[in-house]
């Protein structure tokens, strides 16, 4: 099940269903929009296929051409906490998008671990 932080993070209208599969982490559909950023195609609009406490699928039409291993930073566009950007690294490349795993994140010009906001969003609860 998505964590309270996920939940903080998307709009709770935003999640479908759960789907149960052999990962370590549960996914659930969401079809969130969010924004990438990297130095190879700047900026642009995406949505979320599934997402999971370390990680989020990334669907795009018009997928630019990165390898595994490549770093992109995503921000949700419809949060509560729309200042929290997250570092991400590709580990899944397919016709329909990007595998990213959640590497850390920054708020505020800072940057934090996600266990740090795992931390600090479990106390708000």
């Amino acid at each position: 099940m998505i964590t309270g932080i996920l939940r903080k993070i998307i709009k709770s209208s935003e999640v479908a269903l759960l789907m149960t599969n052999k990962r370590e982490q549960l996914r659930k559909i969401v079809n969130a929009p969010v924004k990438l950023s990297h130095s190879v195609f700047g900026e642009i609009k995406a949505v979320t296929g599934d997402i999971s406490n370390t990680g989020v699928f990334v669907r795009m039409d018009d997928k630019p051409a990165l390898p595994k291993g490549a770093h992109i930073k995503l921000q949700f566009l419809s949060s509560v906490y729309p200042n929290v950007s997250f570092n991400t690294r590709v580990v899944r490349v397919t016709d329909e998008g990007f595998g990213l795993v959640f590497v850390d994140y920054e708020y505020g010009g800072d940057r934090f671990t996600m266990n740090k906001l795992k931390h600090i969003w479990n106390q708000e609860v």
